[in-house]
C-alpha cells in the first residue's frame, strides 16, 4: 500500500470516527428531547395548581359578593373607599 493511500485510508478513519461521535451526541439529544416532551408531570401539575388558583378566586369573589350585599350602607361605602384608596396607591405607584 502506497504511502498517499495511507494517509488516505487514516484520514477517512477519522473522519468517519468524528462523525460517528456526532451522530452519537445528536442521538442522546434526540432521546432527551423526546423523554422531557413524554414528561406531562410538570404540565400536569401546573394546570392543577391554576385550576385550583381559579376556584378558590371564584370562592373568594362570592363570598366577598354575599357580604357586600348583606353589608349596611356605612360598611359599604368604608370598603369602597378603601378599595379606592389602593387603586389610586397603585396607579400612583406605577406612574
Amino acid at each position: 500500500m502506497s504511502s498517499s493511500a495511507y494517509t488516505a485510508e487514516s484520514q477517512n478513519n477519522a473522519r468517519l470516527e468524528t462523525l460517528a461521535s456526532k451522530l452519537s451526541v445528536l442521538r442522546q439529544v434526540t432521546n432527551d428531547i423526546n423523554n422531557q416532551a413524554s414528561d406531562h408531570h410538570f404540565i400536569d401539575s401546573a394546570n392543577d395548581a391554576f385550576a385550583n388558583l381559579g376556584s378558590s378566586i371564584r370562592q373568594s369573589s362570592t363570598r366577598l359578593q354575599r357580604s357586600i350585599q348583606s353589608a349596611p350602607p356605612l360598611v359599604k361605602t368604608s370598603m369602597m373607599a378603601i378599595a379606592l384608596f389602593f387603586l389610586f396607591y397603585t396607579i400612583w405607584k406605577w406612574i
